[in-house]
């Protein structure tokens, strides 16, 4: 059972220590982690110093006081009075100075835009250096739902293999998987299904398109399944079957497979030594170092690891802010390791990705992804 005041006492003191007055929270996984409830569109105004603000849709605001601890629950019926409760709680706070943090990572950046514009005089500060402080570190409840999503995300990723014949489309592997996904209770897509065939496996993120996947085709599958509220990121690459009985193994190249080999030593590599005490770099570097000892050491992009939790990609976050190297790996910290593609020009691109939880003397890999190869 989550202790919400103890968390709202963690998080004002993270604010004191940081020189924080206020943070309006926009972003859903924010609110949720603060009040328990998951709902979008809310907006929260929470005070260093004082029980927090609630702004809802005024038919939702009973729903919110029964769901959640806070008191001061304001609803709105039109944009006017939503910005009439917002600047009235702004005022009787003295924040119009202040330093306030923002939902930069998650809220849409019309509404960072418009808080900027309409509060010349905020310091403004991101939220994620408060919350993910906590964030970043999971209760056993919090990795039970991890664990949950990442089999619903192997649940997804066989179906996505068993989809892979020649003929079908990106889109129709895509439908198996989320269509399994959503069987085995994914609520929604933390991000973008990824089926990345032939020349688009060379993409450095990747979408879903009506391109007719070829026999021998590589093709990256990453999904990122959400499941009571908690996320998932799983990648694997394949090989496309000629036809539903299997693709024959001498149709898969020599390099391809060296490819392969590559980066799944490495991805292995760093699985089998991280530990607690690493820092978030470390893993960038491992990898890097294991697959610069072979012929694919040129392709090699940096950014083999982030977090994963309420959010698919979360904090840590190295490719996003380079700073979060530097930060230390502990128990209950829950990253994916892999991610980055290795994309060679004329063969194709290879990804592997997996959740795993940071243990007292190493990791536990959560999408195991057992009976799934990483080439068919």
């Amino acid at each position: 059972m989550v202790d919400y005041f103890k968390r709202k006492k963690q998080i004002q003191e993270l604010m004191g220590a940081k020189d924080v007055d206020a943070m309006l929270i926009a972003g859903a996984e924010n609110y949720y982690y603060i009040t328990g409830d998951y709902r979008r569109q809310a907006r929260m105004l929470f005070y260093r110093d004082a029980d927090p603000t609630l702004i809802v849709f005024q038919p939702e605001v009973e729903q919110v006081r029964a769901h959640t601890w806070v008191n001061d629950v304001r609803g709105w019926s039109s944009a006017t009075e939503l910005m009439q409760h917002f600047f009235t709680a702004m005022k009787a706070h003295d924040l119009r100075k202040a330093t306030v943090g923002f939902d930069t990572h998650t809220a849409p950046g019309f509404e960072v835009f418009r808080f900027r514009k309409l509060n010349p005089d905020i310091t403004m500060v991101e939220n994620d250096d408060i919350m993910s402080e906590l964030r970043m570190v999971k209760s056993a409840d919090e990795i039970a739902r991890m664990k949950k999503t990442a089999h619903v995300a192997e649940l997804g990723m066989v179906a996505a293999a068993d989809a892979l014949i020649a003929g079908a489309t990106e889109n129709d592997v895509a439908a198996e998987a989320e269509y399994a996904m959503r069987k085995a209770g994914s609520e929604r897509l933390g991000f973008l299904t990824f089926v990345n065939s032939g020349e688009r496996s060379l993409g450095l993120h990747g979408f879903v398109s009506r391109r007719v996947i070829s026999g021998g085709d590589p093709v990256i599958v990453d999904l990122h399944p959400v499941a009571d509220l908690y996320a998932s990121d799983m990648a694997r690459t394949f090989v496309c079957s000629q036809s539903a009985g299997g693709i024959a193994a001498q149709a898969v190249s020599t390099e391809f497979i060296k490819l392969a080999a590559a980066y799944d030593e490495a991805q292995q590599g760093v699985i089998d030594a991280v530990k607690p005490g690493w820092k978030v770099k470390q893993v960038t570097q491992f990898m890097a170092e294991s697959i610069n000892k072979t012929e694919f050491g040129k392709y090699v992009v940096p950014g083999y690891i982030h977090g994963v939790g309420l959010e698919a990609e979360e904090y840590p976050h190295p490719s996003h802010y380079p700073q979060h190297g530097e930060i230390t790996l502990r128990p209950n910290m829950t990253v994916s390791i892999g991610h980055a593609v290795l994309a060679v020009p004329g063969l194709g691109g290879y990804r592997r990705e997996d959740v795993v939880r940071i243990t007292d003397h190493g990791c536990e890999v959560l999408t195991r992804g057992d009976g799934l190869p990483a080439i068919l």
